[in-house]
């Protein structure tokens, strides 16, 4: 898209609606409507005004009509909520968080009244299986550790899921898996047929895991078949796909669980769906009525099928999922907190694959019916949290969509070719996205439930790691097989650490596979474990065309590009940093070899840009728009231009960065050179380290720590507290399973929005040793998003397709964007902006102004080139500290055209 020139002002447009800081409104001026109110001292009888609030967020989703809001008090509202009515583009229906409420909406319900296993149950149980006798769980209930409760779960669910105190905590399996699900802990068979594996490490009698489920990792293939006959060193399961068998390719990582004998150890459950009892061995083997547990029942929170332009700001949902349909338009989640969003235990052919059957379609398990489900046409994800899920954390599928500024983690734990974002559907838009710690692959397109067309799809400026944590021959963005690209640009990503077990084969940081093609893919960078290099094309064989591999970074790993077995047309790969295979068919021009030293300006810190020396400066060939933007005679090889700001991927997040070792005082913790350099170690039960003086800022509501742990030690504790060690606890952390002290992974973990400056306290709870060693930590807040087409009032701009969707163009001197109630909280200090600038246009500003055109400034933005109208960039300007609620108008200076495209602002 180039500039955008003007056909006609656009008209004057009101709002009522305040478009706050914490949570970014939707794009249309929204009519007045009527305001109804939650909370859980309410009644459904009540007519549902603030002073007399509805019980139930259903009871406002069946009330509230087009142009209505929902203000929704602090608390946990165990329903499921289904609007009546859809909302207008210009009357929107509105669901929120009322200010500085804690909302979630919560698909489990208690559960209570739990007994001991006695000595005459164990008996009984004895008596029906056999196999019990002698068992880790006869063991524990004969010593007052086990425990059970009458309750009936939902059969409809696809599995079923427990919580105590607010963790997960895994169904009864063998080996024990530790509580990392992305990384539990396995056997690997020693050798297998297609049915039956063979491992030395099976000493159980004959039948005694006969009814198990099998749940068998090999090569690129997740299963999961039941056992019908099993001995000592064998199991042999039914149910199975013949797509790879058990036969170890590199590896079969195997478990089995659905038995009651696979209660074994402390932190697990069984549950009987014959007699509807559930039984628990808790952490401490102490009575589950002390603690809060808690178990899945309901699989969609909020269901938006059918219903469109509704937005849901602020909320959180937990246990289940949030969803749009086919029919939905306009649907914006903004903000949401959404924690195990789908949950599966058997690996099942997804309903709606769209190829003819094989052999391996059970690699399609859960793609199109877990995650957030984003269906339909322009709706909109952003400045959102989505953690944990057995399947995806986003499905997108439609067209014209848009997921931007999100954090999606510990996704995919089953190992499907489900991912942290599932791509279906054409025009989607996957932007400023952080998505780690992944079953399989981090980004997906799969033929077999996308088809073979992929087009018009923008997959820019994401962060994307920790990925293949459960199978081998993976990519952090994956696209199989046959797919056209067409239209579709990969370019501006982050890609790297490839978790231990992908970095073992296959794992490039974008995988084309089986004859994908039209790929156009440039400006990423990869570094740590991206085996073959940034991009691998494996034609399998095969054919492959029309790709356009230019500008890509291998920060640390040898290759840039590589080429597998088959036919290539029309392929170029040029101005890549590392080195790139070559092929008949294929154009290569001006690759720098990994031989050559780059002179990036600080690899040690990931700082991939080129110094004044680099031999990759100024030695490109031209190739939009890979290289917009570059000052020099020619362009540099590589993903950032010498003299142009580097660019930035991921989340946008307001943070304070803590180092574990820099305490100010503490009780029983110790140092240790480990992680990133020191760390904070001997961290046991009652120990504490103070760290005085940490900055909240305006308002954070995250806490993620670099942890380490190892099994035997897994499921510690420690709270987060301020001002003092008795002090308010703001946030808990439970470690899982890292796979060694001093093997560092990031938890992340709401806290209660705190601002200011305070000390922090981390207490490790409990009195046992190794609740885990502390590399570094810090507090956070997703930096929401303004969308600059959502200006209440504009003078002079006009609206069109661009960035991450729309964007204000036309932003011409004398030119305003007004925006209505700007929410600064309790101070900010920077503006940031996503703007696109021609290089002949730079250098002209416009003002950031507070209450209308002529108000106070309080910052002004001096934008600099991004190469090209096309080309987005996040760009920061500071500005006086500012707090409380005001309207803010942009104000292009001057007197020439073209100042800037904007697609969104923050203030942080």
């Amino acid at each position: 898209m180039g500039m955008i020139f003007k056909r006609s002002a656009l008209a004057l447009m009101t709002a009522t609606a305040s478009i706050a800081l914490t949570v970014t409104l939707p794009a249309p001026a929204q009519a007045a409507g009527s305001t109804h109110y939650v909370s859980p001292a309410g009644s459904d009888t009540n007519p549902g005004t603030s002073g007399s609030p509805f019980r139930t967020v259903q009871k406002c989703a069946a009330t509230a009509v087009a142009g209505d809001t929902c203000v929704i008090a602090s608390g946990t509202y165990r329903e499921a909520v289904t609007p009546a009515h859809s909302g207008t583009p210009s009357a929107r229906i509105t669901f929120r968080a009322a200010d500085g409420a804690n909302v979630v909406i919560d698909g489990s319900d208690p559960v209570t009244n739990w007994s001991a296993v006695s000595a005459s149950d164990l008996s009984a149980l004895q008596a029906a299986d056999p196999f019990l006798t002698g068992t880790e769980f006869s063991s524990a209930a004969a010593s007052g550790r086990i425990f059970r409760a009458s309750v009936v779960l939902n059969a409809s669910l696809p599995g079923n899921q427990v919580f105590v105190d607010g963790d997960m905590l895994g169904e009864a399996q063998w080996p024990y898996p530790g509580n990392n699900p992305t990384r539990p802990v396995h056997h690997s068979a020693d050798s297998g047929t297609t049915t039956t594996l063979y491992d030395s490490e099976l000493t159980q009698p004959a039948g005694f895991w006969t009814g198990a489920r099998l749940t068998s990792h090999n090569w690129f293939v997740s299963e999961t078949g039941t056992v019908t006959a099993s001995g000592p060193g064998s199991v042999t399961a039914a149910g199975l796909p013949s797509c790879v068998g058990l036969s170890p390719n590199q590896q079969n990582l195997y478990s089995l669980s659905g038995k009651l004998e696979a209660l074994s150890h402390p932190g697990q459950w069984f549950y009987d769906a014959t007699a509807h009892q559930l039984y628990l061995w808790t952490a401490d083997g102490d009575n589950p009525g002390s603690h809060a547990v808690e178990a899945k029942q309901r699989n969609v929170a909020i269901n938006l099928s059918g219903r469109s332009y509704i937005s849901v700001v602020g909320l959180g949902i937990r246990a289940a999922t949030a969803q749009t349909s086919a029919t939905s338009t306009g649907d914006v989640f903004d903000g949401i907190r959404a924690d195990y969003v789908s949950h599966s235990m058997d690996l099942d052919v997804d309903p709606n694959k769209v190829t003819p059957p094989d052999a391996c379609d059970v690699l399609t398990a859960g793609e199109t019916t877990t995650g957030i489900l984003l269906r339909g046409t322009s709706n909109t994800l952003r400045n959102s949290t989505v953690d944990h899920s057995s399947g995806n954390g986003v499905l997108i599928a439609g067209s014209g969509n848009v997921v931007t500024n999100n954090r999606i983690t510990n996704v995919d734990y089953r190992g499907s070719y489900a991912a942290g974002i599932n791509i279906l559907g054409t025009d989607q838009t996957v932007t400023h996205n952080t998505v780690a710690n992944s079953g399989r692959s981090d980004i997906n397109i799969d033929n077999k439930v996308a088809g073979t067309i992929a087009s018009g799809h923008d997959i820019s400026y994401n962060d994307l790691s920790d990925y293949g944590n459960l199978v081998v021959d993976v990519g952090a963005i994956y696209i199989c097989c046959n797919v056209n690209l067409e239209g579709t640009t990969i370019h501006h990503n982050l890609l790297h650490d490839a978790a231990p077990l992908a970095a073992s084969a296959p794992a490039p940081g974008v995988y084309l596979d089986l004859s994908t093609y039209n790929a156009t893919v440039h400006n990423n960078v990869a570094w740590n474990g991206t085996t073959y290099g940034v991009v691998l094309i494996n034609p399998n064989g095969g054919s492959t065309s029309g790709n356009k591999i230019y500008n890509n970074t291998s920060g640390t790993d040898p290759k840039s590009v590589s080429l597998f077995g088959g036919t290539y047309t029309t392929t170029e790969v040029a101005n890549n940093i590392g080195d790139a295979d070559t092929a008949a068919g294929v154009t290569s021009s001006s690759n720098l070899a990994h031989t050559t030293n780059p002179l990036f300006t600080n690899p040690t810190a990931l700082d991939f840009s080129l110094t004044s020396a680099s031999p990759a400066r100024g030695a490109a060939v031209v190739r939009p728009p890979a290289t917009d933007g570059y000052t020099d005679p020619a362009p540099s090889i590589g993903a950032y231009q010498y003299g142009v700001p580097t660019w930035q991927g991921g989340t946008r997040m307001a943070r304070t960065i803590v180092q574990g070792e820099s305490y100010t005082s503490s009780s029983g913790v110790s140092t240790h050179s480990a992680g990133t350099g020191t760390v904070m170690g001997s961290f046991d039960g009652g120990d504490w380290a103070k760290y005085g003086g940490v900055d909240f800022g305006s308002g954070r509501n995250l806490f993620s720590a670099n942890i380490g742990s190892e099994l035997p030690y897994s499921g510690g504790r420690f709270e987060i507290r301020i001002d003092s060690p008795t002090g308010p606890v703001i946030g808990t952390v439970t470690v899982e399973n890292t796979g060694g002290f001093d093997t560092f992974l990031t938890k992340t973990v709401p806290i209660t929005l705190t601002s200011g400056t305070h000390d922090v306290y981390l207490k490790a709870l409990g009195t046992g040793p190794g609740v885990a060693n502390v590399d570094h930590f810090s507090v956070e807040r997703i930096a929401s998003q303004v969308e600059a087409e959502a200006a209440n009032a504009s003078s002079g701009t006009t609206v069109a397709t661009g960035g991450t969707g729309k964007v204000a163009g036309s932003f011409d001197g004398g030119d305003s964007l007004t925006f209505r109630s700007v929410d600064f909280g309790t101070g900010r200090t920077a503006f940031a902006a996503h703007l696109a600038v021609d290089p002949a246009y730079a250098g002209q500003s416009f003002a950031v102004r507070l209450g209308s055109c002529s108000g106070t400034t309080i910052g002004t933005m001096k934008v600099a080139s991004t190469g090209s109208w096309s080309a987005y960039r996040t760009q920061s300007a500071p500005i006086a500290p500012t707090s409380g609620v005001h309207d803010v108008v942009l104000v292009a200076l001057g007197d020439r055209a073209g100042v800037a495209n904007v697609d969104w602002f923050s203030f942080e």
